[in-house]
């Protein structure tokens, strides 16, 4: 993992619990809840204004803590705070599995439009394994979102706060990054393996 992803979820994951933590702490929830989401989307703001593109990483966290904001408006309820990612998990896990009855798929869509058509050479496109691809990497992408949303439901019901925050950076930003590296590592192997005799060269190596 590089230095900058580091830096970012340090950020945009540490930094805003931190913050929600100290809030329970003083006997301000409300106050530190809405202070790590206003944080998450100051992060988000300077990230895209630095680089004048929308990073990966600020959009969903950006996402994440707008749902935070609109969640404590409507519930003024600090423990929302608590509750946003479990339901945003949740969500996002039904979205890249519903995405998989439509022609291209969620993670299709954005492998395409992050990597660039040519990332993805014809052999591959017009055989029989380029959609099926997707598949399988959707249902990894809504299982492991759905997994996630399991797990921190079962800590936040079970555990104290402490371990439920740690639990949240956990399964926060390094399983997406994980998600990330599979899904660059087995698109290579799985049609390497389909479409032999095809040079390595058309799989971007």
């Amino acid at each position: 993992m590089s230095r900058s992803t580091v830096q970012r979820i340090l950020l945009g994951a540490v930094i805003p619990l931190l913050i929600y933590y100290g809030g329970t702490r003083l006997g301000m929830a409300m106050a530190g809840a809405a202070a790590a989401a206003v944080w998450g989307m100051g992060v988000a703001t300077w990230y895209f204004l630095r680089d004048k593109e929308v990073d990966g990483f600020s959009a969903i966290g950006a996402a994440y803590c707008l749902a935070e904001l609109a969640g404590l408006a409507a519930t003024r309820d600090p423990d929302w705070y608590l509750l946003s990612p479990i339901v945003s998990d949740a969500a996002m896990g039904g979205v890249f599995l519903a995405s998989m009855l439509f022609r291209r798929p969620l993670i299709q869509l954005l492998a395409e439009q992050t990597a660039g058509k040519d990332a993805f050479p014809d052999t591959v496109r017009e055989s029989g394994y380029y959609r099926p691809l997707w598949l399988r990497l959707s249902v990894v992408w809504g299982g492991a979102y759905f997994l996630r949303a399991l797990c921190l439901w079962i800590v936040l019901k079970g555990w104290p706060l402490e371990v439920y925050l740690a639990a949240r950076v956990a399964l926060d930003w390094p399983v997406v990054v994980a998600l990330i590296a599979l899904s660059f590592w087995y698109p290579k192997q799985y049609w390497r393996r389909r479409l032999q005799p095809v040079k390595d060269g058309e799989y971007g190596e």
